[in-house]
């Protein structure tokens, strides 16, 4: 992984979907994967990303208690919540929601714009 490039992790238990936007995502980010809530949790912690791209409907976890959760411990590290919802009970632990079918440029985008925003935070839990 370059030290320039915004770090994402991207958590959907959709095995294909996951798989296809890790592998757009690339292009511009290095990406970890996770497949549920829970192991998206320890991938963060393992890998402190800039931006967790999550589903809400994860096994495990849901995406918005997984952005809750990030949030705690970074307050830095910006979330972007997946749903086909229009509305969900604890977004506001989110930074953007975007509606499935999910438009490839506009989270490409989202990812890096507000990765930028996580490594100009100015508060003390910044990572190298």
């Amino acid at each position: 992984m370059g030290a320039d490039r915004i770090k994402v992790l991207l958590v959907e238990d959709d095995a294909d979907s996951r798989e296809l936007l890790a592998e757009l995502l690339e292009f511009d980010f290095d990406v970890v994967t996770a497949s549920d809530g829970l192991s998206g949790l320890r991938a963060f912690e393992s890998a402190h990303p800039d931006v967790v791209v999550t589903d809400e409907s994860l096994p495990g976890l849901t995406g918005t208690e997984l952005a809750r959760r990030v949030k705690a411990r970074s307050a830095r590290t910006r979330v972007i919540l997946v749903s086909g919802y229009t509305q969900v009970d604890g977004a506001e632990h989110c930074d953007l929601m975007l509606r499935k079918p999910i438009d490839v440029e506009r989270l490409s985008s989202a990812v890096g714009r507000l990765g930028a925003e996580a490594r100009h935070w100015p508060g003390d839990d910044a990572r190298q």
